[in-house]
């Protein structure tokens, strides 16, 4: 009984083996094979003729011919009652700087692949070259993660320009005044008192006023020249995986109200300021393609509305979205977001204004001109994280976390100096930049 058994279970164990496939054929479509057997072949059989085609040219002597992407199986039956098995694998036929790493077989009319990707790129080129009904199982290696600098300066300067004169006569009980509105008040006392007391115009810029008074004749004239300009840098640094965006904001936040469906009146948020978002993709390690979108917006409330008896300002924006491919550690600069406001106001008495030369006694001049420029360096880096156990470097204003000068510091020494401490160092390896 046990003997009989275990000679049951070795019989199956052979009759399994003999049929499964001992041979597996990789062929790319086209692609010509021939088989040659030891035994006479009495029959043959394949299991999908669209994927692979059999010509017997004698009994021990075949050609495969590989017609379209799939996998199908051969049977040949020779001496022996059970047939031989060949696995015929029909694979697109791609370069072997796209195949590095990749493991492709055919599954049905299907192709897997399997293995590590170097780059986006190779990817790509896998995935274009196997089809779309391609079985994707590739997992991507090397740097995803694109830490991507920038530096954001913003220039402003401003120009004024204004120049205007005011005359005033009393005679009797009949006075006459014209000029600037500025002017015309300094006219009503001593013109030289007025001076003393400060600038007409009422601004802290530098200018000059000349007054005159003889009798019942009063004249005076001011010129004022102001020029400014501001300049603010900005340098965050973003990280941020292949494929996901990142954003940044200078600026802040401006309430308005909104009315809801109830009628009651809510307060809300809107954003302003300097707004970048970026997009970076890692192609390969010396590509990286990066989609940025800057937007500069700033208040305008000569354009706001009034909202439930609260003044709400309008956005003034600038926005512009690029694509570019660069490699780690170049840099591109986006410019030409600038606005340039220019206002030349003249006011003058109608008719004496328009004379020449004497004109200019009747009539003030004010020239106004505001220039803003934005411009954006930007500079991505592939990048790891701090490797663990890694001592970090000294934060800002750490050696003033356990600091307090004594009354001796404070006289003869220096209280800014905090206290000065040396770490020990470690191995940094597989810390920073990945160029």
């Amino acid at each position: 009984m046990k003997k009989g058994f275990l000679f049951s279970l070795l019989l199956a164990l052979v009759t399994v083996a003999q049929a499964s496939p001992y041979k597996t054929l990789r062929m790319t479509i086209g692609e010509q094979q021939a088989l040659t057997t030891q035994h006479s072949v009495k029959r043959s059989a394949m299991g999908n003729p669209e994927v692979a085609s059999l010509k017997v040219i004698n009994s021990t002597q075949f050609l495969l011919t590989a017609k379209q992407i799939g996998s199908t199986q051969l049977l040949l039956w020779q001496g022996n009652s059970e047939p031989t098995t060949f696995k015929i694998d029909v694979v697109p036929d791609i370069a072997g700087s796209t195949t590095a790493g990749i493991a492709i077989d055919a599954a049905g009319n299907n192709i897997v692949l399997q293995g590590k990707t170097q780059s986006l790129i190779q990817h790509d080129q896998l995935i274009a070259a196997a089809g779309e009904n391609a079985v994707d199982n590739t997992v991507q290696e090397g740097g995803i993660q694109v830490q991507t600098d920038i530096r954001i300066i913003e220039y402003s300067r401003s120009q004024l320009k204004q120049i205007g004169t005011a005359l005033a006569y009393t005679g009797g009980d009949t006075s006459i005044a014209t000029g600037a509105a500025s002017l015309l008040p300094i006219l009503s006392g001593n013109p030289v008192g007025q001076l003393l007391g400060g600038i007409a115009t009422g601004s802290d810029a530098s200018s000059i006023l000349v007054g005159h008074a003889t009798g019942s004749f009063k004249a005076a004239v001011n010129a004022l020249q102001q020029n400014g300009y501001a300049y603010t840098l900005a340098e965050p640094s973003l990280v941020s995986l292949s494929g996901q965006t990142a954003s940044f904001l200078a600026g802040g936040e401006f309430p308005y109200p909104v009315s809801s469906r109830e009628g009651q009146v809510q307060i809300e948020f809107k954003e302003f300021g300097v707004r970048l978002r970026l997009t970076p993709t890692v192609l390969s390690e010396n590509s990286i393609m990066l989609k940025v979108a800057p937007e500069v917006s700033d208040l305008d409330f000569n354009s706001g509305v009034q909202a439930s008896g609260v003044s709400v300002p309008a956005l003034r924006v600038r926005r512009t979205d690029t694509t570019i491919q660069l490699a780690p550690g170049e840099s591109f600069i986006i410019s030409g977001l600038v606005t340039r406001n220019t206002f030349n106001n003249a006011n003058r008495v109608p008719g004496l204004g328009d004379i020449p030369i004497l004109g200019a006694l009747f009539r003030s001049t004010r020239f106004e001109q505001d220039d803003k420029e934005l411009v954006m360096i930007v500079t991505p880096h592939l990048v790891k994280p701090i490797a663990k156990n890694t001592v970090l470097r000294e934060l800002p204003g750490e050696i003033y976390q356990d600091y307090t000068p004594s009354f001796t510091t404070m006289l003869f020494g220096d209280s800014q100096k905090g206290n000065s401490t040396t770490k020990s160092t470690k191995s940094s390896a597989g810390v920073g930049f990945s160029n």
